[in-house]
């Protein structure tokens, strides 16, 4: 079966291209052959200066596939413009990712690790899909890699549709290729896994001795009760457990752990909710609560915060001592904003395809 060029770091495509080639020039080649192609979606032995021999047998092994970008949407936002695109994989299925304005200039890329979800949480369009399958560790790196072509984003963050520790083998081989200097080599504090909870998963990614990954925590209901309503498939782990984990992930004393919540009036936006997030964040030392105003779907459980509701519960989080970050509704129209991943298209392509295996 070929290679998959955006699943390997260099020095594993190099290591391969040595066993298909008696001399070493179609081999030396791996490295260009890599560049071009994470970080251009490209191609092209030919173009390298090999001969029609060399050049073929680098097409027999190696291949790239980059999604079809399906369509593309648009929003102007206070720090720039947002794109979010439907991307149509090799099988037919499609996934979302979203290129986020950060101001300065800057942007973050959202990316998926699974076409649909298996967490079912309430709150999440994506959510509603159930899982359709995984996603390999090419698919993931070539939403970078399309966006890299217009832009190179400055972060990215596993924040798209799916859990990305539910797809642990292929987000660390993508976390190896992301960071490989020979190619895209993104730092390790330009990237971000978001969770909401999978404690195997979190110890896996201690296991990788990165000291700067960033981690974030979609947490949205500081008691087991309260989580068993809004994300009944995410309940494996108690909260107990889920917090040591998180104690243990830290290995540098300034790394800040992220906690999001979803903020859903009248549900999780109480005095005794701030409270509760303040006496679970104690114990993990710096922290950075991230308060994503709900953003209604398909289907809403609640409505839209009003800016006095979301104003009055930062306000709580800070009076117990707790760093604070208000999160800026983007991409709210497009469907594009926080829990909106995954739109009626995909359902409608649920129902065509039928469920994966």
């Amino acid at each position: 079966m070929p290679l998959d060029l955006l699943a390997h770091r260099t020095e594993d495509l190099a290591a391969a291209a040595r066993t298909w080639f008696r001399e070493s020039k179609g081999a030396g080649v791996a490295p260009a052959v890599h560049r071009a192609a994470v970080r251009e979606g490209i191609f092209d032995p030919e173009g390298l200066g090999l001969g029609c021999f060399a050049a073929e047998r680098w097409r027999e092994h190696a291949h790239l596939h980059l999604p079809e970008i399906a369509s593309e949407q648009h929003e102007d936002t206070p720090t720039g413009p947002l794109r979010k695109r439907l991307l149509r994989l090799q099988d037919g299925r499609t996934i979302e990712s979203v290129h986020l304005p950060m101001g300065r200039g800057r942007t973050s890329l959202c990316v998926s690790t699974q076409v649909g979800c298996a967490r079912a949480c309430t709150f999440c369009e994506t959510g509603r899909l159930g899982l359709l399958r995984n996603l390999t560790p090419g698919e993931i790196v070539a939403q970078v890699t399309l966006a890299h072509r217009t832009q190179r984003p400055d972060t990215i963050v596993f924040m798209g549709m799916g859990e990305p520790l539910d797809n642990e083998a292929a987000l660390l081989q993508a976390l190896a290729v992301l960071t490989d200097r020979h190619g895209l080599a993104y730092a390790q504090d330009h990237l971000t896994v978001c969770t909401v909870g999978h404690v195997p998963g979190i110890r896996a990614l201690r296991e990788l001795g990165w000291k700067r990954l960033g981690l974030a925590l979609s947490l949205n209901a500081a008691t087991d009760e309260l989580r068993a309503a809004l994300m009944p498939h995410s309940v494996r782990y108690p909260l107990r457990e889920i917090q040591a984990a998180l104690l243990d992930y830290r290995q540098r004393r300034n790394l800040a752990l992220g906690v999001h919540w979803c903020l859903l009036p009248g549900i999780n936006n109480s005095k005794a909710d701030a409270k509760a997030i303040a006496d679970f964040c104690a114990p993990l030392g710096r922290t950075f609560v991230h308060v994503i105003p709900y953003n209604p779907g398909s289907n809403p459980i609640a409505p839209a915060p009003t800016e006095a509701e979301t104003v009055a519960f930062v306000g709580e989080l800070r009076a117990h001592g707790l760093a604070v970050r208000r999160r800026i509704t983007k991409g709210r129209s497009v469907m594009a904003a926080c829990g909106q991943l995954g739109e009626r298209g995909l359902s409608a392509e649920r129902r065509d395809l039928g469920q994966a295996d």
